[in-house]
């Protein structure tokens, strides 16, 4: 599990807790208000349901874990493992690379292998990893919008909620305006006002925390894991257009090197120096 996202979602809960606090060090009971909760999450929902064909929607919760899976790629190993690839092809062919598969996890380095191992013209190869690489960019980014859009429709069902709230306390307080007029217990009545107003406003305070502890944090975090996959698949695309072109390892691992940072390739090639 990635524990940045699960302990900036407990930070975030446990500061906006201590905040609801009073003086008593206890949550007022207007903040647990369940039907508040309901037209804000439950009309985010189905909006997004209706935003987006089921079959992706249903899709909400493979894609909501990923911002919580641990995910980890790591740009030198994949070059280490490209190189000895490009050494292996010099030794026995680039045939030799199909008994490599099996052990591949990346899926596009993977697909793109067995691709070079059957296409003789590079440039088709190319056109073929390009098209996997933006077909990828663009399923990812199909759940990096969806919570995005979702972020978007929270804090709109929040006003919502409050909008209800306030016509329903207006409209009861219609009803007992004539009773405390006759009573002329007009602190009773602004007392009254006032809970009913802290009610309504729940629901805007439910949509804002929603959307921005929620829904557009995981979209941003959907956006920094699909950059990092890009980025990794690059480097691996690279790499297999080499392995193709059979060029030496030593330029090949230069080629590749190129992807990471000056300090970091610094590092590298101080501790094998």
């Amino acid at each position: 599990m990635d524990i940045a996202t699960l302990f900036g979602l407990l930070i975030g809960l446990g500061l906006i807790a201590f905040g609801m606090m009073d003086e008593s060090f206890s949550i007022p009971h207007t903040f647990l208000n369940w039907n508040a909760m309901a037209v804000v999450l439950g009309g985010t929902l189905a909006a997004t349901m209706i935003n987006y064909p089921f079959r992706q929607f249903l899709g909400l919760l493979k894609v909501t874990g990923k911002a919580f899976a641990s995910h980890q790629q790591e740009s030198l190993k994949t070059i280490h493992q490209l190189v000895n690839y490009s050494r292996l092809i010099r030794e026995k062919g680039l045939l030799s690379l199909e008994d490599q598969l099996p052990e591949m996890k990346n899926r596009f380095m993977q697909t793109g292998i067995e691709m070079a191992l059957i296409e003789k013209d590079s440039e088709k190869l190319e056109r073929f990893l390009r098209s996997e690489l933006t077909n990828m960019v663009i399923r990812h980014r199909n759940g990096q919008e969806m919570f995005y859009n979702m972020g978007s429709y929270a804090p709109a069902f929040g006003l919502l909620g409050t909008v209800m709230g306030l016509i329903l306390m207006m409209t009861q307080q219609s009803r007992v305006t004539g009773v405390m007029t006759f009573a002329q217990d007009t602190q009773v009545m602004m007392t009254s006002l006032l809970s009913g107003m802290g009610r309504a406003l729940v629901t805007t305070f439910y949509g804002v925390l929603l959307a921005n502890l929620v829904f557009i944090p995981i979209g941003g975090k959907l956006k920094t894991r699909s950059d990092e996959e890009v980025f990794i698949n690059e480097i691996i695309l690279t790499g297999i257009l080499s392995l193709h072109a059979r060029e030496h390892p030593l330029i090949m691992e230069e080629k590749l090197l190129t992807f990471i940072p000056k300090a970091e390739k610094d590092a590298l090639k101080h501790q094998n120096g």
